[in-house]
Parts: structure tokens; sequence; C-alpha cells
């Protein structure tokens, strides 16, 4: 703090000060060393607070049903079958043949000159329904056909779009064929109920002919120049295949729910029969295992770490004797060495898992795939909830589970721990901002008081002089 008082220097009034004043701050600089430590412990807290928030969903993964029913589906030949599978599927193998894909009805016009070509005017009327007896068969399916108006000079650009905005179950485009350009209309799905026909209501008079409006018309019960003027590119078709030699039919080439659990997507008609295999996803369960491994070894470095002191260096670490770190440390570490009854599996080992000295735990590969041979061995070792929580026969990664929530909850020690040490600091600062005050209302007494007695020095020195000179000027 900058002295008010201007000295004379007599003394050297700031220097007296602020070695007195390095004095009297020694408990504030106590209190700031103090709050360093406690900082440095409730860091520590949040990452062991971070490293449970892991550890607990990892061992929450383990103990849901759903992870031990992770399957993985493949296909023999997935250019013309691919398949995926949900945890319902069931394990097994299954041979699929298909005979036809599914199909969209695609129909194509005569060819214009341009998109800007006037095609006439009237209304195309556009109706979905089926081909029961083939191509030339056509059979409404009871939705109301819609009618799209057709205005005087549209060009083919004004078609394609007039049926695009009707909302009638196809779509319209337009492509390129040589010099020319056609009309392309096709069903919005696949399957044969997609099917439709589009007749013509021709603003020339004649609503057959391949003139005006009615060029667009297309009824397979019809004749060309009849009626029937677009040509039929690609019928509207179901997906015909076989599962194990029993035929079925699906509208669309992505089956669901013919096998449970299973989807299959057509790609292309096959000339052999593609086995599918579902089986149990060893390789999902381990990296679900090795997930739970790695965060059960960071939490334990993190509080074994913290809590030691380290001989060699002579340092202890931010948490070391204290009580919730050590009891939670404590706490982990049991249940590793827990077993569970009425199981094949009994213990963590069993399933490749394996304590080491540092406290740590490693994954053996060999001995967790022999393991997750039989998953619903892993299953009752790790997440069988018979008895309920305390019991033997409870899952280890319900009990790991239930010990995290425990640790974490309310009146858990790692919340009870992060409090205290919240309100210590909080005390702490407090503690600091009164002495700090008191501090610098001393510093400015003794500015105060050592500048006065500068002062008096300053004024014996000058009398000092004068008498000096009055006794010189006395005579001899």
């Amino acid at each position: 703090m900058t002295s008010p008082i201007t000295s004379s220097s007599m003394i050297d009034v700031q220097g007296i000060v602020t070695n007195l004043m390095k004095v009297e701050s020694a408990p504030l600089t106590a209190l700031k060393k103090d709050a360093t430590a406690i900082t440095t412990k409730i860091s520590a807290y949040g990452k062991v607070s971070s490293s449970i928030a892991t550890f607990r969903d990892a061992a929450n993964n383990l103990a849901q049903l759903n992870t031990w029913r992770a399957v993985a589906a493949s296909s023999s030949n997935p250019d013309a079958v691919t398949v995926t599978a949900s945890s319902n599927a069931a394990v097994g193998q299954n041979s699929i043949e298909v005979q036809q894909l599914a199909r969209a009805q695609n129909l194509a016009s005569a060819s214009y000159a341009a998109t800007t070509a006037t095609i006439g005017s009237g209304t195309l009327t556009i109706q979905l329904g089926t081909q029961p007896a083939g191509a030339t068969s056509f059979v409404a399916d009871g939705s109301a056909a819609v009618s799209v108006t057709i205005n005087a000079g549209a060009s083919l650009a004004d078609v394609r779009d007039a049926i695009n905005a009707a909302g009638a179950g196809v779509k319209a485009s337009i492509v390129k064929d040589g010099d020319g350009v056609r009309l392309f209309v096709s069903s919005l799905s696949s399957g044969a109920n997609q099917a439709f026909r589009m007749a013509a209501t021709d603003s020339d008079g004649n609503s057959n002919d391949a003139a005006g409006l009615s060029a667009l018309a297309f009824d397979p019960t019809k004749t060309a120049g009849a009626g029937s003027n677009m040509t039929m590119v690609q019928r509207a078709l179901d997906a015909n295949y076989t599962i194990d030699g029993l035929a079925l039919t699906s509208r669309t080439n992505t089956v669901t729910g013919a096998l449970d659990g299973v989807d299959l997507s057509f790609n292309r008609v096959t000339t052999a029969a593609v086995q599918i295999n579902v089986k149990t996803d060893t390789e999902a369960l381990k990296a679900s295992t090795q997930k739970f491994v790695d965060a059960y070894n960071a939490l334990n470095k993190i509080l074994s770490d913290g809590t030691r002191y380290d001989e060699s260096t002579k340092t202890a670490g931010p948490l070391q004797a204290d009580r919730s770190a050590v009891t939670m440390l404590q706490q982990i570490r049991s249940i590793v060495t827990d077993t569970v009854t009425g199981g094949t599996l009994t213990r963590l080992a069993d399933a490749g898992m394996s304590l080491q000295r540092d406290g740590s735990i490693t994954l053996n590969a060999t001995t967790f795939a022999s393991a997750a041979s039989t998953p619903s061995n892993l299953q009752a070792l790790f997440a069988a909830t018979g008895g309920g929580t305390g019991s033997t026969t409870q899952g280890l990664m319900l009990r790991f589970r239930a010990m995290a929530d425990a640790i974490t909850g309310a009146s858990g020690p790692l919340t009870a721990a992060s409090d205290n040490w919240a309100a210590r600091k909080k005390g702490n600062q407090t503690r600091q901002d009164a002495l700090q005050v008191r501090l610098d209302s001393r510093q400015v007494a003794l500015l105060k008081q050592y500048s006065a007695l500068d002062a008096k020095l300053a004024a014996a020195q000058q009398n000092g002089s004068r008498l000096a000179s009055a006794l010189a000027g006395l005579p001899k």
C-alpha cells in the first residue's frame, strides 16, 4: 500500500512498514497456503467424480439385458441380400432366395422436341390399383381418383409440375432422349398394389388418339392409339422370395418382420440360395467389457495415486490420508474379489478379468472368449438380479453400479467430502477477506506513526542546526 504521507527521509518509513507488515501478514500467508491445498483437494475430488460417473456408466451397460442380447448378422452374398439384426433376433441360420425384386410402375411418353413443347389442354385422371391378371389388366384399389387440370397452352414442363402438385401417388419427370425429351411418370412406391392408370379428357374432343393431351393417356386394358398411348417401361411388382423354401412376397425390397428382429434388403435376383447367419456379437460384448475394465482402472489410478505417499520423491498425493478417498478405493477394490453364487461363472477372474498388484485389472482375451461362447453365463455373472440388492446371487455389475450410486448419492462419501472442502474454501476466503481489512488498516496506522516520527526527527535536526548556528555567533 502506498503511503499517503511524504517522508522527509530521515528514516526509511516505507521500508520499515513493509518489513513490519511481512510479520503482520504471516497469518494471511498461512491462509493462502491452506487455500491452495484446499483447491488442490477440490480439483482432485472433481476428477474422482468424473471418473466414477464414467465407471458407473460402463458397469450399468454390462448390467443391461440388451447388452447380452447383442447379435451380429451376416450374408453369404451381400451383393444380393443384406441383413441386419436387432437384439431380439434369434441366433440361427436361414436360406434366402429372391426370384423377383419389387418395382414401381414406370410410364414413358412419346418423344417431344423440348420441355417447352405445347401438349394440349384438358384433364388427366390418375387412379391407383393392381394388375391381377397381368400387364393388360387393371383393377382400381378403391381409392379416389385424382384429377389434374392442364390449362390451354401448357408445356411438357407445365404438365410435369401439375402432376407432381396433385398428390396422386405418382411422380413425373422429364428425361433426355437423344435430341428430344420424354415425360416419365412413376409410382411413388414399389409393389403390385401401386399400379396406376392415367385417363385423359382432351379439350380437342378426342380423348383416345395420340394427339394433344390424350397422348399422355394410359390404360393397360386398352390398345395403343385408343387410350393407352404412353409406354409401360416397368410394371408394378412385389418382391417374390423364399425363406427356407417358404414362398413369400413383399411390397418393397426391404423386408421387416419376416424373421423376428431381422431386416432383409434385396438388391438383385439370386441364382443360388443366400445363407444369412445371426450369431452372438462377441466382439461387441468384449468391447463393452473392455470399456468397463478401462473405466475401473482409471478410477483405481486416480484414487490410488491421490491417496499415496511417494517415498522416492517424498511427496504426498492430494488426497493422502483423506478418509473418504481411502474408503472409496477400498470399496471399489472389494467387489473385484466378490463371488456370485448360482451360476457357472462365479467371479470376475472366470471372465478373464484378473486383479493386479496395483489394484488394476486386466482382461485376458482368451479366457473372455471362452466365457463369451455362452453369453448367458456371462450375463448371470454380471447382470443376474435374483435375490435383490446385497444377495450373493446378484450380478457383479449391479453391485458396482449400486456402489457408485451410493458413493455419489446425497449422503455418500464423495458428496460429503466435496461439500466439506467447498465449505472450508468458502470459510478460508472469508477469513482472508477479514484479515486483509485489518492488515490494510494496520498498514495505514504504521505509515502515519513512522511518518510522524520522521517529521519529529526532521524538526529536531532543524532545531539543532539553529542552535549550533546561534552558538557560533556568540562572542568568543
